[in-house]
């Protein structure tokens, strides 16, 4: 008797996600420590916190991205956030004096793009209107605060990021009539 074997043969196993991110995540926690030593030992400014926040970056996007909020638009705030802050701390930490002028850009730049993923799939993305009002409210605010206690700068990049977040604030309202009022009470409800 001949026994025919149906099974598929074995194959090498594959490398899985869970073994490059354990593998990763050692790399990365030794990346880190070795920039803070040195940092400490050669006594130069803290330019370590800023590559530990660019490790977080590259962690938080690649290897380890949320599994609820997983979606083009949440991503893409969440690079423009974690870059503003990134640049914002290489100014404090490095190189000071050009923050005010290239935050908003990156701002308002971030901010087209949000939009522009938004509005053309807007069915889809009408789930993902909370994650954009917070960016756009966030950045009209900034806006407005930089435009009144800022005055040694170049001021055109902050008025341009708050035109552009009141556009889109102004967009959402019409767009959205009372779904926007909505999504506002899901933010700030209380029982």
């Amino acid at each position: 008797m001949k026994i025919k074997v149906t099974y598929p043969p074995a194959q090498k196993e594959k490398v899985q996600r869970g073994d490059i991110i354990k593998w990763a995540k050692w790399l990365f926690l030794f990346a880190a420590y070795i920039c803070a030593v040195v940092n400490v030992c050669t006594g130069d400014k803290a330019w370590s916190v800023i590559v530990l926040w660019s490790l977080f970056i590259v962690w938080s996007l690649i290897f380890s991205p949320p599994v609820i909020e997983y979606n083009r638009i949440s991503q893409s705030i969440k690079l423009i956030t974690q870059s503003c802050i990134l640049l914002i701390l290489i100014n404090a930490l490095l190189a000071p004096g050009w923050a005010a002028e290239v935050v908003p850009i990156v701002c308002f730049s971030g901010l087209i793009v949000v939009g522009v993923l938004f509005f053309t799939d807007l069915e889809r993305q009408k789930h993902n209107m909370l994650p954009m009002l917070l960016l756009t409210i966030a950045a009209f605010i900034a806006a407005v605060i930089g435009l009144i206690v800022l005055h040694d700068c170049s001021r055109w990049p902050l008025v341009i990021m708050g035109a552009i977040s009141f556009a889109l604030l102004i967009a959402c309202a019409i767009v959205f009539d009372g779904e926007l009022v909505r999504e506002l009470k899901k933010l700030f409800h209380t029982k």
